[in-house]
This record gives structure tokens, C-alpha cells and sequence, in this order.
């Protein structure tokens, strides 16, 4: 994982909000593999390219259960 200093908070806040969804256990599992939710998409990647904006929206749809982990 090449996770750059600036972005250390914005991680950590995102795995806070996974671990709100989802078993800590699996939100590394979730993290780093890709998601049909996501076309495919690793979640991981989606970070390091584009930020939080369209994982947290998953995570949404997680919480309210209109989407699978």
C-alpha cells in the first residue's frame, strides 16, 4: 500500500467508517479486493486515485442495507 502522509487522517476515517458497517475483522478483506459495487474497482485504489467521495457513498448504501458488503 502506498499511502502518502497528507492522506494518513482521510484513511483513517475512512477504515472508522468501514469498521461502522461492516466487522473490523473484514474491512481490511473489504479494503483490498475488488467490488462489484464499485465495477470492479478495488477500494483501496479508488482511494489513492479519487479519494473518499464514492466509497463513503457505498458505505451509505452498506448502512442502510440497499448494498451487499
Amino acid at each position: 500500500m502506498n499511502l502518502k502522509k497528507d492522506k494518513l487522517i482521510e484513511f483513517t476515517n475512512l477504515v472508522n467508517e468501514c469498521c461502522e458497517v461492516m466487522d473490523d475483522g473484514y474491512v481490511a478483506d473489504w479494503l483490498t479486493k475488488p467490488n462489484p459495487d464499485l465495477n470492479m474497482d478495488v477500494p483501496l485504489d479508488i482511494f489513492n486515485k479519487e479519494g473518499t467521495d464514492r466509497i463513503f457513498r457505498l458505505l451509505y448504501f452498506i448502512d442502510i442495507g440497499e448494498a451487499d458488503i
